[in-house]
């Protein structure tokens, strides 16, 4: 498997938007929502990392992405940023995975391991002392490749909704 880890590149936001959708769809908060439409749930994950890609675009010094490229095609992505208000707030460097996102075509072959890889040391290159990533309690495989990088479950929680009829 020829699988290279860069930083995002202005271009690889379509990629990344159409795996965004695809990876989310059925494990990341809206995916699970069966009340909400299938297709604005598609693009609420494919707009965020376009977001993701525009601060990148214009510079944004707290946030990085990393994409994964097979054979020259973008084969997953993770987004990195720094928390200004908790860094100031703890007094520490604090770190935060935004989002990884692997296209399911290509789950199982370590492609999100090396995302967090390079997360990782963009963490420790921004001297930070601490991370965290949010994911589902349901995405047990993204709970284990957390793991497997030496992060712990600190906190579960519940999102409670209800849909209104007027």
């Amino acid at each position: 498997m020829n699988v290279e880890i860069n930083e995002y590149q202005s271009g690889d936001e379509a990629r990344m938007a159409e795996i965004a959708a695809r990876a989310f769809a059925h494990f990341a908060r809206h995916g699970i929502d069966y009340t909400l439409p299938r297709d604005l749930v598609a693009d609420y994950y494919s707009d965020e990392a376009r977001e993701f890609a525009r601060r990148c675009r214009e510079g944004d010094p707290d946030l990085q992405v990393f994409v994964a490229r097979r054979d020259g095609q973008v084969v997953g992505h993770v987004a990195v940023a720094i928390d200004r208000k908790r860094s100031q707030q703890f007094r520490m460097r604090w770190g935060v995975i935004c989002s990884l996102a692997v296209d399911p075509d290509s789950h199982h072959q370590g492609i999100g391991t090396r995302l967090v890889e390079a997360a990782m040391q963009w963490f420790r290159d921004q001297r930070c002392a601490y991370v965290e990533v949010h994911t589902d309690q349901n995405n047990i495989a993204a709970i284990r490749l957390y793991e497997a990088a030496g992060f712990r479950v600190i906190h579960c929680g519940l999102t409670l909704s209800q849909k209104l009829e007027w």
